[in-house]
């Protein structure tokens, strides 16, 4: 049997759902900044100067953190 203490449930179950984020951001960046689906409901140009960088600094991490889990990045 496995046995997890439930920090560490607690602590990998945030690591799922942060890799699920860019799944979800990206594809609602793209919808609810596009005119022509969202008409006068859509981003205006200082969120999407502020939420693109969020997302692809996100995305950025994730990537580093799943390099250091699997040893392609040396994590110190």
């Amino acid at each position: 049997l496995l046995h997890a203490r439930p920090v560490d449930i607690l602590v990998w179950s945030q690591v799922v759902l942060s890799l699920q984020l860019p799944f979800a951001l990206i594809p609602l960046m793209r919808l609810t900044g596009d005119r022509r689906l969202m008409g006068g409901f859509a981003n205006v140009t200082w969120l999407k100067l502020v939420m693109w960088p969020a997302t692809i600094i996100l995305l950025i991490l994730n990537i580093i953190m799943l390099g250091q889990t699997f040893g392609w990045i040396p994590s110190n």
